[in-house]
């Protein structure tokens, strides 16, 4: 690329590809449980270019809120952060209202700080906000998904159907067609039509590395039918990471739950599914 002497060199703030998903899981009563999956690569410019140690997911720690977004990698997790902050420090409430009502508070602060953006090299985001109403047997799961392109300020807001079925609920970025073929060979398993196929499929893709712009380790963060928002572990490739980070050994890794590529359980000392834990992976053999 040649760069003219008389203007500063480009500057990209992360893209938009990258892998984005949410899954549902359901048992016998009905949905159980909604998930957010991301990678954790962010790019400048070129798959050549690029940090796999990036946070993309996020978790209230007041309410049953959690966000994964795709798109610039500066702005959006700075103001989600913010908002979060605020929220943890008790100057937003994030956890009486509705989740449609916390939905319309988040947005909001989220829409006049990203307004206050002036430069051409901001670039679009997508975001995911999946939450719920209530809880135990009368909780309720909702999920919208929001488009911003800050350099002309404008937004979409759609809040997507969640079914009362497990399966993957939305896929974003320029892993989603990759992902979509993991899903369709998911179908010819025992797994069919659940949360550890989904999530399954999302983890083989992102294995394969078949989108340049997808990499680094699976993030994970949930909602169950009770409780606030979590932030799981991931155990990928022998190693454990939170957020897109990886933690050693000598922390205190079992304060949170952790998953494996399998949805499988995971002590967060040894790695290995936890005794009397579901197996997944019988049902995961084609």
């Amino acid at each position: 690329m040649i760069r003219s002497l008389n203007h500063p060199p480009q500057v990209f703030h992360g893209n938009r590809m990258t892998s984005l998903a949410a899954a549902i899981a359901r048992d016998s009563r009905g949905p159980s449980a909604l998930y957010l999956i991301t990678d954790s690569r962010i790019t400048w410019g070129a798959a050549a270019e690029r940090w796999d140690a990036g946070r993309k997911t996020f978790a209230s720690h007041t309410g049953a809120d959690v966000f994964g977004y795709c798109g610039d990698a500066y702005f959006m997790p700075m103001a989600l952060g913010q908002v979060l902050s605020m929220a943890a420090h008790g100057v937003v409430n994030l956890s009486s209202h509705s989740a449609e009502k916390r939905h319309e508070i988040v947005l909001a602060l989220l829409a006049k700080s990203i307004s206050m953006i002036r430069t051409q090299y901001a670039l679009p985001m997508t975001l995911f906000h999946g939450a719920r109403d209530g809880e135990f047997m009368a909780s309720k799961f909702r999920l919208w998904r929001s488009e911003i392109h800050p350099t002309s300020n404008a937004w979409s807001d759609t809040e997507l159907v969640v079914n009362d079925q497990s399966y993957l609920a939305a896929i974003d970025g320029t892993g989603a067609t990759h992902i979509q073929k993991f899903e369709k060979k998911v179908e010819s398993t025992a797994a069919v039509g659940t949360s550890r196929g989904a999530i399954h499929a999302f983890c083989q893709s992102l294995h394969t590395g078949n989108d340049p712009f997808s990499g680094g380790a699976p993030q994970l963060v949930g909602l169950w039918r009770k409780g606030p928002a979590k932030q799981f572990g991931f155990c990928w490739h022998g190693k454990y990471f939170i957020a897109g980070m990886e933690v050693s050994a000598g922390v205190e890794r079992e304060r949170v739950e952790w998953f494996n590529n399998l949805f499988e359980r995971c002590d967060g000392r040894t790695g290995r599914r936890i005794a009397g834990s579901s197996s997944h992976r019988p049902s995961l053999q084609t």
